[in-house]
Parts: structure tokens; C-alpha cells; sequence
């Protein structure tokens, strides 16, 4: 059924994605330049010119999980499957983090020689980005609490 609590979850999880599809990641500033980094670009600002880098690889992950959520909300009728589309998005939900934190900063300073001896100051929008994992951990388990509560169920008939 639809109106279960796992739903709400995956609901938050979609909704997360989309907010985080706009927020910016992480800033870098200095005298000479600044950085802004989100999940469709990185953009390097210098006084006399600007360089932006695609980071649109970001915001198809983000953009897979909310589908992929919202997909998830309509297999209601297959617990076993839901559970399992579950997993993948907790996967790519964490594929997702390390790409934001690690993958993406590592390629972007070793491309732009300025940004090498600094270090990119997150933003709190990238902890909010925990939640959506929380919320597949107790929709996987609510999820399991159903299939629990109808084999108990047949075993009485």
C-alpha cells in the first residue's frame, strides 16, 4: 500500500535530492579567485575571467535517485524487489557522497594549478545529504516488518 511509512521515507529521500540538485556544495575563496561548486558546475572566478567545469555527472546521480525513489514508493506490491531497489539507491546515495566529496575535488585540483595548495570549505547543505540514507535504512526496515507481519499471518490461516 501506498500509504505505508516507508513511503514518507522514500518521500524524503527524493525530495533531499532535488533540493540538493540546487544548493552549492562548497565555496573557495581567496584574494585572487573564488570557487562555487554545485551539482551542475564548478565555477572558477578570476578578476579578469571565469572558467567553468561540468560537474554534471553529479546531478544525473542525484537525479537517478529520485527517480529511483519514486519508482521504489510504486512497488509496493513486491516487497522483495522494493527492498532490493532499495539497496541500489542506498548505493547510489553513497556512490553519490564520495563523488561529492572526494572523486570530484581530487580531479578539480589537480586540473586548476591555483586550487592545489587550498582547501575546499564544505557547506552544512553536504551533511544534510546523511538524511537520505537514514531514511533507506528505516524504509528497508519497515519494509521488512510488513513481510514479517504477513508470514506471520499466512502461518495462522
Amino acid at each position: 500500500m501506498i500509504q505505508r511509512i516507508q513511503t514518507v521515507y522514500l518521500l524524503v529521500v527524493a525530495i533531499i535530492a532535488f533540493i540538493m540538485l540546487f544548493l552549492p556544495f562548497g565555496e573557495l575563496t581567496t584574494e585572487h579567485y573564488a570557487l562555487v561548486y554545485n551539482a551542475f558546475s564548478v565555477k572558477f572566478i578570476e578578476p579578469i575571467s571565469t572558467q567553468i567545469i561540468s560537474t554534471v555527472y553529479i546531478a544525473l546521480e542525484l537525479i537517478a535517485i529520485i527517480v529511483l525513489s519514486i519508482i521504489t514508493i510504486f512497488m509496493y506490491k513486491n516487497r522483495k524487489r522494493q527492498m532490493q531497489a532499495i539497496s541500489v539507491n542506498m548505493l547510489l546515495v553513497l556512490i553519490t557522497i564520495l563523488t561529492i566529496t572526494y572523486i570530484y575535488p581530487e580531479l578539480l585540483f589537480s586540473e586548476i594549478k591555483e586550487l592545489q595548495d587550498n582547501t575546499l570549505k564544505y557547506n552544512l547543505s553536504i551533511l544534510i545529504f546523511g538524511i537520505p540514507v537514514i531514511c533507506l535504512i528505516l524504509a528497508k526496515k519497515a519494509i521488512a516488518k510488513d513481510e514479517a507481519l504477513l508470514k506471520s499471518a499466512d502461518r495462522l490461516r
